[in-house]
């Protein structure tokens, strides 16, 4: 009979092959990593990675679920207790801003990500799954904010929201991937410049 594993022991297991994926991610690049690095980063069996994931996608999919669950959480609760959309939206920007400089961990996280967003481009499911991943949390926070800014009148009516969604994390992520590469990439100073110009420009009659 096998041994009866209880819920904490599953998650504390699956905590440590994230963590050594991660590692082994940043390290070696995620199209070159393989189940066998992974063991030797984690220091945990295939067959018990197996036991938990079927490949390195799905690891991968579990870390980018797992960190953006908690951060969502505590990014919608901050949001809320601002009273006007522009608020909201300056509040996203300066908090993207405020990331630099990039620690180590960060780093990785950023060049892991994008590596796999390219990566998912080969595979249609993976690139289902990231695309709805965007449209439900990413592109929708951003959306919400500004038909909540119109709706006040705050924000010009004729602003498409998807375009203004759209704009911001394309932004977002190619200036978070400069910093990560060159230190003396202007990352705060260009963040300020886009986020005075996209307000100045929805609030224009």
């Amino acid at each position: 009979m096998a041994p009866i594993v209880s819920e904490e022991y599953k998650r504390k297991k699956k905590k440590e092959i994230l963590a050594g994926a991660l590692a082994c991610f940043a390290k070696k690049g995620f199209q070159a990593a393989t189940i066998d690095d992974i063991v030797a980063y984690s220091g945990i069996s295939k067959g018990a990675i197996y036991n938990y994931f079927k490949s390195k996608e799905e690891i991968y999919l579990e870390l980018l679920n797992e960190q953006t669950e908690s951060a969502n959480a505590r990014l919608e609760e901050n949001i809320s207790m601002l009273s006007s959309a522009e608020e909201k939206l300056e509040y996203l920007f300066d908090l993207y801003r405020d990331m630099s400089p990039f620690s180590q961990e960060r780093k990785d996280r950023i060049t892991v990500q994008l590596e796999f967003t390219l990566h998912s481009s080969r595979d249609e499911n993976l690139n289902r799954i990231l695309n709805e991943r965007g449209k439900k949390f990413f592109l929708k926070l951003i959306t919400d904010i500004m038909e909540d800014g119109q709706i006040a009148g705050e924000f010009r009516p004729d602003a498409d929201p998807n375009h203004v969604a759209g704009l911001f994390w394309t932004f977002m992520d190619g200036a978070m991937l400069h910093r990560a590469i060159n230190e003396e990439y202007p990352y705060r100073t260009i963040i300020d410049y886009v986020k005075n110009l996209v307000l100045q420009d929805l609030k224009k009659e």
